[in-house]
């Protein structure tokens, strides 16, 4: 308890009922200690009712690959998994949604069972012809709970891309976002942005009105709705930056809790507060939670604050996430997209030129 020179005790100036102490104010922001590793080639096996579930193929001769020291950053697997979903969503993608998972598996990160499944395998003890059997059992993981976890993932990062976006003052791309995908269901939080009757109060005083009146206002009101149904909307009819902090508040109850507790990270032998890992999904969430403490303010267009690492965007152009280099950014660097980076360069040239050239005109 603190005291004073005098011995008498000092009272806390905390308001307990809003003061918020966060990781920077104890010493550090909580980290995650983590080890990828990935399986040569992946089998089906039945699940319990309907459902199927992957297994690793593992033998001497297919040996797992380990990220012993540099693996995926966190950034660089929310940028796989969001580009994952995104593709798996997409209606005009032909490949089946488990060949995408499996390429995901090999390429990038077995999903599942992190801590303990990487523990099992740099075991002193353990060996490949007497283990590999035990180790598929317990890396083996269902299909349907893989895509809940993607479509959970996805369409969190689908509501804080939009609502960067709404900060940054460009709306567009969110009026759609309520439409579904090919696996996926839409997200409704815009929806009520685009009528203004969602915002009226209505009062009934009881005995000011008679059942017929009250029948006749009914049939009235049905008709108005669906007049207002079949007219087309085309813009919001309230600014989604108006109510920042209401979405904001939606956007955070849809990250899940994190278990933190002290751990040695193996790369410096320094003891840390980190969170559990069970999954690449808990990965994804905890960095998306982290994007979002560190989005600025919504009045300065929600940009991000002072960084180690470059942010995570979408291309302008063909909508995947990629990691900036740079602050003005805008394209990821495909070939397709560095050419549609171009193009719009060109446009924009060519529009104050001729801008330009009027005003000249103007002036004489």
């Amino acid at each position: 308890m603190p005291y004073d020179g005098m011995g008498n005790y000092i009272e806390s100036k905390a308001d307990n009922t809003s003061d918020v102490i966060g990781f920077g104010d104890v010493g550090g922001i909580g980290q995650l200690i983590y080890h990828t590793f990935r399986f040569r080639d992946y089998e089906f096996e039945e699940g319990a009712g309907e459902s199927w579930d992957l297994k690793p193929i593992v033998y001497k001769g297919m040996e797992p690959d380990l990220d012993k020291s540099n693996g995926f950053s966190g950034k660089e697997l929310f940028r796989e998994v969001y580009n994952l979903g995104r593709k798996i969503n997409e209606f005009s993608e032909e490949k089946p949604y488990v060949d995408l998972i499996i390429e995901f598996c090999k390429d990038v990160a077995h999903p599942y069972y992190i801590d303990t499944v990487y523990s099992l395998m740099t075991d002193k003890q353990f060996d490949i012809a007497d283990d590999g059997e035990m180790l598929e059992r317990e890396s083996l993981f269902s299909l349907s709970t893989f895509m809940h976890d993607l479509e959970r993932f996805y369409t969190a990062t689908q509501f804080y891309f939009a609502l960067k976006k709404v900060c940054a003052g460009d709306g567009d791309d969110t009026f759609d976002l309520a439409q579904e995908g090919k696996f996926f269901e839409g997200l409704p939080f815009f929806e009520k942005y685009k009528h203004e009757e969602n915002f009226q109060e209505y009062k009934l005083e009881k005995g000011e009105i008679t059942p017929q009146q009250l029948l006749h206002e009914m049939i009235a009101e049905q008709k108005k709705t669906k007049h207002r149904e079949q007219k087309e909307v085309t813009w919001f009819a309230r600014e989604p930056f108006d109510y920042y902090e209401e979405l904001r508040e939606q956007l955070m109850d849809m990250i899940p809790d994190f278990h933190m507790r002290l751990k040695i990270n193996p790369r410096n032998n320094q003891v840390v507060f980190a969170a559990d890992v069970h999954s690449v999904f808990d990965i994804c969430w905890y960095t998306l939670a982290r994007m979002l403490v560190d989005f600025g303010p919504p009045e300065e267009g929600g940009r991000i604050r002072e960084l180690n690492e470059g942010a995570i965007i979408t291309c302008l152009h063909c909508a995947e996430a990629f990691i900036r280099d740079n602050n003005r950014q805008l394209y990821c660097k495909k070939v397709e997209c560095q050419r549609a980076h171009n193009a719009a360069r060109q446009r924009k040239y060519r529009a104050n030129k001729k801008l330009a050239e009027t005003k000249a005109k103007n002036k004489k």
